[in-house]
Parts: C-alpha cells; sequence; structure tokens
C-alpha cells in the first residue's frame, strides 16, 4: 500500500473535536491538496536541478526530544525500523545518524536501537546529550553536552571510520569566540563536524501531524503527507539550484530527514521520488571531500541557516521560499486539537537550553 494512504496508524483513534469546532473544513483540506499538486507540476516542468545530483541522506534524532508527543502507532523504534528498511529497498547503505541522547536517560531501553541501526550496516555519530544549540548556550557548557553524549554513544560511535560530530539544529555559535573554542574541541578530540547542506524543515510537520491524527482526520492527514513528500523533493531542489548559483557547479548535498512519526509513513516515499529524478546517493565521506561541505564559510550568523544557506549568503544570494509557506497554511489545520508548530517547539526547546544553564531563541530565517 502506498504510504501517502496507509492510514492503519488513525484506525483506532477517538476524534478530539470536530471540524466545526476547529473552524477548518473539508473544503479547506482540498484545496490545499490541490496547492500541493500545482507546487509539484511547476516543479516539474522547470529544468531539474535533481538530475545527477549527489546526495548523501543523513538521519538526525531516532529519539527525537524529551516532551516531544509521540502519536499511537509510532515511537522510535518504529521510526528506526521503517528507516532501514527504506533504505534497504533502495539498497543504501552506510547511514549515519545523529541522535541526541537525553531521551534514553529516563528509558535507557532505547539505546538499543542503535543495535539495530548498526547491525543494519549504518552508522551512529554525535549530536550532543540534550541537543542543544551553540546559539543558546556558552561553548564551555555545549562542550559539556558533547561530553555527555560522547559517554552513551562511545560504543557504536567507535564502529565508524570517522568520528563525525553534527551541531544540534546545525547552529555552530552565534559569535567568533563560540564557534573558535567548539571547533578547537573537536578538532581535539578527533572529530570531524558533519554540516548540512540541504534540509526542509521536516520537524515543523510534526504538530499538524499530531493534531490531525488526535481528530481521527484521514484526509488531513494525507494531505499533511503529501506536503512532507512533496516539500522534501522540492528544498533538495532550491538547495541544488542555489548551491550551483553560488559555486558556478553543484556539489553533493548533505540532505537532513528527522526520525519523526512522519518518516516512518513517508521516508521510502521522498527516496523513490528523489532516485526517480535522478539523484545519484553517497556516502557522507564521499560528500565531506568536497570543500563545500568540509570548508569554512567564515560566515558567524544567529540565523537558522545550514552550510548551502551560508556559502550563499557570502555572495548575496538567499534560498527562495524560506521557510516553505505550505508550513503556515498545514499549521491552520484542526489548531483545537493541539500546539502549534511554535507552541511546540518551544515547549521542548526551552527546558533543554535550560538544562545546559542557556536561554531558549526562537529560529530566525
Amino acid at each position: 500500500m502506498d504510504s501517502l494512504t496507509d492510514t492503519s496508524n488513525i484506525r483506532n483513534i477517538t476524534p478530539q473535536c470536530s471540524c466545526y469546532s476547529c473552524g477548518f473544513s473539508a473544503g479547506q483540506i482540498l484545496s490545499l491538496s490541490r496547492l500541493i499538486e500545482q507546487d509539484a507540476r511547476k516543479e516539474e516542468r522547470d529544468a531539474d536541478p535533481l538530475r545527477g545530483l549527489k546526495v548523501a541522506i543523513t538521519i538526525d534524532d531516532l529519539f527525537l526530544w524529551k516532551g516531544v508527543p509521540w502519536p499511537d502507532g509510532y515511537s522510535p523504534s518504529s521510526v528506526t525500523k521503517a528507516l532501514v528498511e527504506a533504505f534497504a529497498h533502495q539498497g543504501l547503505q552506510g547511514i549515519h545518524a545523529f541522535t541526541a541522547t537525553a531521551p534514553a536517560a529516563d528509558d535507557p531501553k532505547l539505546l538499543s536501537i542503535f543495535d539495530d541501526w548498526v547491525g543494519a550496516g549504518h552508522h551512529v555519530g554525535n549530536h550532543t546529550h540534550f541537543h542543544s544549540n551553540l546559539n543558546w548556550v556558552s561553548p564551555q557548557g555545549y562542550i559539556r553536552d558533547i561530553e555527555l553524549g560522547e559517554k552513551d554513544i562511545a560504543r557504536w560511535l567507535s564502529m565508524s571510520s570517522v568520528k563525525y560530530f553534527r551541531y544540534g539544529q546545525d547552529g555552530w555559535g552565534n559569535t567568533r569566540e563560540k564557534y573558535d573554542e567548539v571547533q578547537a574541541y573537536l578538532k581535539r578530540n578527533a572529530y570531524q563536524a558533519a554540516p548540512i547542506s540541504a534540509w526542509f524543515y521536516d520537524t515543523e510537520f510534526i504538530a499538524p501531524h499530531v493534531r490531525c491524527i488526535r481528530c481521527g482526520d484521514a484526509d488531513a492527514i494525507k494531505v499533511v503527507q503529501e506536503a512532507f513528500v512533496e516539500t522534501a523533493v522540492q528544498q533538495l531542489r532550491s538547495h541544488a539550484r542555489l548551491a550551483a548559483a553560488t559555486l558556478g557547479r553543484t556539489p553533493p548535498l548533505i540532505f537532513l530527514m528527522h526520525a519523526t512519526p512522519l518518516a516512518q509513513d513517508c521516508a521510502e516515499r521522498v527516496i523513490e521520488r528523489l532516485v526517480s529524478g535522478g539523484v545519484e546517493f553517497v556516502s557522507l565521506d564521499t560528500a565531506m571531500q568536497d570543500p563545500f561541505n568540509s570548508g569554512d564559510p567564515g560566515l558567524i550568523t544567529p540565523k537558522f541557516y545550514n552550510k548551502t544557506q551560508k556559502w550563499a549568503a557570502t555572495r548575496n544570494l538567499y534560498l527562495e521560499e524560506c521557510p516553505p509557506s505550505i508550513l503556515e497554511r498545514l499549521d491552520s489545520i484542526h489548531p483545537q486539537s493541539g500546539p502549534s508548530t511554535q507552541q511546540m517547539m518551544t515547549s521542548i526547546f526551552e527546558p533543554i537550553a535550560r538544562e545546559v544553564g542557556g536561554t531558549y531563541t526562537l529560529k530566525q530565517y
């Protein structure tokens, strides 16, 4: 069954609201679905930068984070299983997962997921313990978070030929002093920082997805799934165009997907779409050989920028539709059934910032 039409996860849900109380009608759901289709057709008419594009797919947060709501039918284990199966179906091995380990402090059994991941031929990298963002905290507090993460994953980290670290939210520091101090620490401890050079804001889909599930609205869930897949493909295209405009060539891109409930349902569909579009998957090691990914753009910024956006900004070039407009539309679905994206993310990451002695700030686009 196509993952976009599989509603088995919601069949036992009792709706907690009605479309009337939410003020969101079936007609609005249909209209949103048509907008997604129109955007997809426009992209297909244009010259497709996906053809021949080299992509290293990476996964963040196999456990997600403390405080995230897990709907019935979804768990870190079930999402990981779906990702492993999706990669296996396409013959992809050696995928790196970067996971903040704080949820395992409450549930140590979560660590066994690393056994499943590595057993399937994939790799584990450090992503801190709490998932702090260097923009929020002191470099000393951030380094302590890195060290806590390494203690949790040391056994699996040692199985990789390269000791990779990924900054939480790809935040490399909002001051030169922070950046230099943490980079020096990583170098002393034989880490190589693995950046993100393409993402699709997939964590922004969590709140609308949860609300639709709570409402028991199968049509709305399918719209969110469709939007997830289309946004992944469109954002990779946008990043490829921006990278090519910046460099005059198209480098390999390091693409991020989080281990969200939607990834359980849609990851295989995303991969299939990229393969059919002409993407060539490569390893993280291969992508890191290009200075576009391994080099330093020299840009220190508080903005929520990945590596492609940073290189581009040094040339006064910027990602089109950032963030994607679909996110605002999705956040209007069933608003009475749960928190908005901003409310949910604040409830998750504000306590994380406090855990490491910092102050949470909203993303700046």
